[in-house]
Formats: C-alpha cells, structure tokens, sequence
C-alpha cells in the first residue's frame, strides 16, 4: 500500500528526530550559561510578579508545518496580581509587560523538508494566535504559573538572544545546517535551549506540536522555579486578550518543584532522568493458579471414630 504524500513530512520528522539529534550542535545561548550564584546577585523586585505560559497547537493530523510550540512571560505590577478585566481580543493590557519566544520562519510558512537555516524571528503573542487558528490548528494552555524572577531573567536573557539575530530557524535542527553549525533552531528548541542540563535530545523532534509543549511543561516542572505550582491564575487570560480564542486548557498532572524565596535554585537544580528509569516489578513468590480456576485448599484430615 502506498503511503499518501501529505504523510511523507510525519515520517520525514519521526525518522530525522530520532536519528541524529545526539550529534547536533546546540546554539551558544547565554540563557543556558546562567547559574544559581548569577540569579543570586540578582536585586528582588517587591513590586512586579511574574507568570509563565506554554501553548502548543496542531492541526487534525498533527502535520509538523501545521504544529508549533511557543512560550509567554508576564509581569504583572504587585497591585494588579488577582485584578479581572477584560481587553479586546488581540489586545493586551497596558499594565502588563508580555514577552513572548514564539520562534517561526521569518516567511511565516513552515518547510519540515529543509536542512537549511532560513531567516527566523520572534512573532507576538496574538501573531501567533493567528498564525494557529489561520492555518485550521487548535491551541492548548498550559498555565498562567507564577514563576520567581530569576527564571524570569533566564527567559528574558533567551529572548534576547534570539531577538539579536544570531541564528536563524530551521524545522529540524537535529539534521542538516543548523546541527553542524548549530546556527539555527526550531520552536521547541527556541525555548528549551535555555535548559542548563537537559541537552538537545533531552527534547526529541519526536514529540512536536501539543506533545512537544507537554514535555517541555514536566520538564520544566521538575526544576524550584514555580511558586504553588498546582495554581494556574486563570484571571490573567483576559488581560491578555486570550479570552475569545477557543484554547483548550490543559492542566498538568505530576511531580512539581516549589521556588524556596530563601534560595536561588532554578533550572541548573534538579531535572527528571532523560530517559525515565523504570523500576522492575517484584515478583510474587507465590504461584498463581491458572485463569479460571480456583485455589484449592488441602482436605481436612478424615478423623478416626
């Protein structure tokens, strides 16, 4: 049986994803030279809070040039935290600082067959609602969570570097151009490259689109970055004019590391296994009997008269 062409970049990204991304050479970014002693010297800032959102999108078939993985910060005066409001779908409020790594080709048109570094930029946060919902993908979401502010600089040192136009934007940057020169990156990557342990095929290719956004979130969820990390601060979306758009929300389930406010540990802290360890089942040292059969147990002994 013949496999239809619109099938042929799914297998092109699953085959590339697994095959050399340990081998890739991962862009110099200074967000993942930061240690816990730089986010020491770091001053506190009593009044602004910071929250994190992730979002991935697909479409039906889940197709790699109709996927995307990007990532919002917020800071949010200490006043306005918990406020409602509503601003106008593609608006956002004036009192919010929004910074969003939402890394796509510069064209706007995705092309998983090149092994070349095009042009790459940061689009806005409602740019990419639209780059989604223009090209028939769903939206999940994943947070707002409240973050401390050393993340917050590492994400914001990240931003930078892809704002400086360093590197440029590859689909699959395992294979090709930006592996052997490590000058260019995809939208999971734009992201996760700020990860001080985890490295490159710590995030296979293999997982893109809203599985790509999920593993990045246990990830990062792993790691003393998060203050009450089972809250998401939902009142945050409307300020942010994501109020109208149909996002599914998705709600993370599983280990999570709260921010100790007396210690400056962060992403360089604690990371789950890159491969999951898998602990052997005990046996039971007592044989089973066959399905449908029950135990017997040994007569009673027959008494004499």
């Amino acid at each position: 049986m013949r496999l239809s062409r619109r099938y042929a970049p799914v297998l092109l990204v699953g085959f590339l994803a697994c095959g050399c991304a340990i081998t890739a050479n991962k862009p110099p970014t200074p967000a993942a030279q930061i240690t816990s002693a730089d986010l020491a010297q770091l001053p506190r800032e009593p009044d602004a809070r910071y929250f994190l959102m992730f979002f991935g999108s697909q479409d039906v078939l889940r197709r790699p040039q109709y996927t995307h993985t990007w990532a919002t910060l917020v800071r949010v005066p200490a006043s306005e935290v918990g406020q409602c409001g509503t601003t106008q779908c593609g608006c956002i409020d004036p009192l919010l600082d929004e910074q969003t790594i939402s890394w796509l080709p510069t064209k706007g048109t995705i092309d998983p067959r090149s092994k070349t570094v095009e042009p790459g930029r940061n689009f806005g946060l409602h740019e990419t609602m639209k780059f989604a919902y223009d090209t028939k993908q769903s939206v999940a979401v994943w947070g707002p969570y409240e973050v401390w502010h050393g993340f917050a600089h590492r994400f914001r040192v990240q931003k930078e570097f892809l704002d400086s136009g360093v590197i440029g934007y590859q689909c699959v940057d395992s294979v090709g151009e930006a592996a052997r020169e490590g000058n260019g990156c995809d939208c999971i990557h734009a992201v996760t490259d700020m990860d001080p342990i985890y490295p490159r095929w710590g995030y296979p290719l293999l997982y893109y689109g809203k599985p790509g956004t999920a593993r990045a979130v246990r990830r990062f969820m792993h790691s003393p970055i998060w203050y009450d990390p089972k809250t998401t601060h939902d009142w945050l979306l409307p300020r942010l004019g994501l109020n109208a758009y149909p996002l599914e929300k998705r709600r993370y389930i599983g280990i999570s590391e709260e921010h100790d406010p007396n210690s400056s540990a962060d992403l360089d802290a604690k990371a789950p296994p890159v491969v999951p360890l898998v602990e052997p089942k005990p046996k039971d040292p007592t044989p089973k009997s066959a399905p449908g059969i029950e135990d017997k147990k040994p007569a009673d002994p027959v008494k004499k008269p």
